[in-house]
């Protein structure tokens, strides 16, 4: 699948990229927006403490907001969806970018649980 960003000058500033996913994180479990980067795809969580601030990091390192990954949590069952930014409603390719996602819905997870790794005692 190609990779094919929009031009910086037509995506919304962060801070609504941001707004957007917190508004939808009030009706679901757990709401991710979807990074693209040539090779990779990096994930901001709706439940993280500094979102605008890892979003900004990832951006500043090349990487593109694509959509949003939602994740409805019922019993021990999780659901995912997507929606692309209004900025790639119309792109196919991020729909299925987005979709593809899906297939590691585990591992998106995974990485959104704090890591609370300490230093081990001597």
């Amino acid at each position: 699948m190609t990779f094919n960003p929009l031009p910086e000058c037509e995506m919304r500033k962060t801070s609504d990229l941001i707004n957007e996913m917190l508004t939808e994180a009030k009706e679901t479990w757990l709401v991710a927006i979807a990074v693209g980067f040539e090779k990779e795809t990096k994930f901001v969580f709706s439940s993280r403490r500094h979102p605008l601030e890892e979003l900004n990091q990832l951006v500043q390192r090349g990487g593109s907001p694509l959509g949003l990954l939602r994740f409805n949590k019922e019993n021990a069952t999780i659901q995912g969806s997507y929606r692309p930014f209004e900025e790639y409603e119309n792109e196919e390719w991020v729909k299925k970018y987005l979709a593809g996602l899906l297939d590691h819905l585990e591992e998106i997870i995974e990485e959104s649980r704090p890591d609370y790794s300490f230093p081990k005692a001597y």
